[in-house]
């Protein structure tokens, strides 16, 4: 049985064809990858393969600034809050609130939330062209 949903609003699974991904500029430019979208906050894993998880401490209510690629080179940037901190194996997954609604980096995820929907309800994968 599921559990019931305890966000405010509803998480949108991230799919693989929009190749986004975080990095935290106060941890270098590792692509992190994000896992899921909702308006008020992401999920992401925050730990690269084979790096050290008690290196870097981290704890709920820290604050992060995250840039979020919606590809290869175009990133919004956001500020964040850590929420939830989850250790999967040699990985910890994030999930972060967003804190700063009134920056345009965020009204800018706000719209790229609805653009998200938009596409979800209409868009199809081309099984053809996609890529494995």
């Amino acid at each position: 049985m599921k559990a019931p949903e305890r966000r405010k609003s509803p998480r949108r699974p991230v799919l693989d064809s929009f190749s986004m991904f975080v990095t935290v500029p106060t941890r270098g430019v590792h692509r992190l990858p994000v896992y899921d979208l909702s308006e008020g906050g992401l999920g992401f894993d925050f730990d690269t393969d084979g790096e050290d998880i008690t290196a870097k401490p981290l704890k709920i209510g820290d604050k992060l600034e995250v840039h979020l690629y919606l590809n290869q080179s175009l990133y919004l940037p956001l500020q964040s809050k850590v929420m939830r901190i989850e250790i999967a194996g040699t990985v910890r997954r994030l999930g972060v609130e967003l804190v700063d609604p009134n920056s345009k980096g965020h009204q800018a995820y706000l719209s790229f939330i609805k653009v998200i929907d938009q596409l979800s309800d209409s868009a199809r994968i081309d099984p053809a062209t996609a890529q494995t």
